[in-house]
């Protein structure tokens, strides 16, 4: 190219698309059909990525073309990229080998994090889809709007942030998918208008929807493949059952779960106390790199080697009702000098007159130690974050995970808050908040609270011994970075 000559930008149109199902758009760009799982809008595209051939036919993504390369179209049959490319994406620096990412997907929804290790393995906690519902039964509770809007699932929203920011260079994937326990705003909720999978053997909603959109290696929960503990799940998710919605959740979630293992597709139970049973690709070339299985099914690691305990007695609970909380999978996530938390909805203060093993987060605490950024237990709410793990984890960094009006628990940011539990500086960062929560629990929540919406990324770097915290917008697809804080040094 002559210097002082630009390259002039060919642009190509694509007609308004149109739902052609439930997860399919279709449009037309110079008389040739394309089908995508996201909307096509009327808008410059120079470059379409095949995604699968779902939709009863061809899938395709459309994507942005830097240089002003003509725009290339995919013929069926032809070999297509399915790999992540390089990119800066909004300001938030693209994933690199050596770094260690921690995202937690705002969906106004349920939970859902999505770790990049270092050597690039990739991991999904949780998958949560609530009822839209849900609220309107249990006034004066609100429920957060789905974000970045309502017209998609949770699944298609972190799908879509996950080809956002998954590696470049190499397929998109999940190695693994975790969900720390079975409640539709960590595995998705069955409600009359999911679709079911082309499978026919489960419907789609959560995990079960997600792992149709990105490929899951291996399935990991509480209690595969026997889901017999505490009680026998598989009669309690029978139609019919005691379990109300949450029955016919957990029905479909086994549903899928069955699939999987009669396709020859992994599924596995965490094992409490093991080290490493999730484990890098490459683990020789991160050496300090480690995950420990804390917890499971009331199971707790003990400390030494790989031996744990029953905390929760066996027989404690023996109807299908019982609480699912104290049962949920923690783990830590060590990489050299950082360590990050994450705890499912482990309970840690009990009701009066309730069996003092629902303080589950006291001995949790007591094993795992000080760490430099902790998920919040329970979302936050007040039945969690007790006096003891704050105290044993004296967390610099505090990430909240919320959709309702009542997480966070007034009682547990007071608790955060106080430096008579642990000293120094904390910071909190929630990926939504209700205006009302804010007005009831006051103004110590900005003494603490550097951000009350958005995505939160955490970005260590290699060796783990600063990281970094971003905000990104969660309002539209882009996901620009609005705010950024640290680098914080490790412990």
């Amino acid at each position: 190219m002559e210097a002082g000559r630009s390259r002039p930008r060919m642009r190509e149109s694509f007609t308004a698309a149109i739902p052609i199902g439930a997860v399919c758009y279709e449009a037309r760009s110079s008389g040739i059909l394309i089908r995508s799982r996201m909307p096509i809008m009327n808008k410059p595209v120079a470059l379409v990525q095949r995604l699968g051939d779902r939709c009863g036919g061809l899938l395709w993504r459309a994507g942005l073309v830097a240089s002003g390369i003509p725009a290339l179209l995919l013929a069926a049959g032809t070999p297509a990229p399915t790999s992540a490319a390089p990119r800066a994406v909004n300001g938030l620096p693209p994933w690199s080998r050596g770094y260690l990412y921690i995202h937690h997907i705002s969906t106004g929804r349920g939970n859902a994090n999505y770790l990049v290790f270092p050597d690039g393995t990739t991991m999904l906690i949780d998958a949560g889809e609530t009822d839209p519902k849900y609220a309107e039964s249990a006034p004066p509770l609100k429920a957060f709007p789905p974000v970045p809007d309502g017209r998609h699932s949770a699944a298609y929203w972190i799908a879509d942030y996950i080809r956002q920011f998954a590696p470049a260079g190499r397929p998109v994937k999940l190695d693994y998918a975790l969900i720390t326990h079975f409640h539709g705003d960590h595995m998705g909720t069955i409600t009359p208008d999911r679709p079911m999978s082309p499978t026919g053997a489960y419907r789609l909603t959560g995990i079960a929807e997600l792992a149709e959109l990105i490929p899951v290696t291996t399935l990991v929960d509480r209690v595969a493949p026997t889901y017999d503990y505490p009680v026998d799940l598989r009669k309690c998710a029978a139609p019919g059952g005691p379990l109300g919605s949450n029955g016919l959740s957990l029905a479909n979630y086994l549903n899928f779960a069955d699939y999987r293992l009669k396709h020859g597709q992994a599924v596995v139970g965490l094992k409490p106390g093991a080290l490493d049973q999730i484990r890098l690709e490459q683990p020789a070339a991160f050496a300090n790199f480690h995950i420990r299985n804390i917890a499971s099914n009331g199971i707790i690691w003990t400390g030494a080697r790989d031996e744990t305990r029953y905390y929760i007695p066996k027989g404690a609970e023996t109807a299908c009702d019982f609480d699912e909380n104290p049962y949920s999978t923690v783990l830590t996530f060590t990489y050299g000098r950082f360590r990050y938390y994450s705890g499912g909805d482990i309970p840690g203060v009990p009701d009066e007159g309730d069996s003092s093993w629902r303080d589950v987060e006291t001995p949790v605490s007591a094993v795992v130690g000080p760490v430099d950024v902790m998920l919040l237990d329970q979302h936050g709410k007040s039945d969690a974050v007790n006096e003891n793990i704050l105290r044993n984890l004296a967390p610099r960094v505090m990430v909240e995970e919320n959709w309702l009006s009542t997480m966070p628990g007034k009682e547990a940011v007071n608790r955060m808050a106080s430096k008579a539990l642990y000293p120094g500086q904390r910071d909190v960062f929630s990926i939504g908040m209700a205006a009302e929560t804010r007005a009831e629990i006051g103004p110590i929540m900005d003494s603490i609270y550097k951000s009350y919406g958005g995505h939160v990324v955490v970005r260590v770097a290699p060796g783990g011994d600063q990281y970094e915290v971003f905000v990104l917008d969660d309002k539209n697809g882009r996901r620009e970075v609005i705010k950024k804080f640290g680098p914080y040094q490790s412990k």
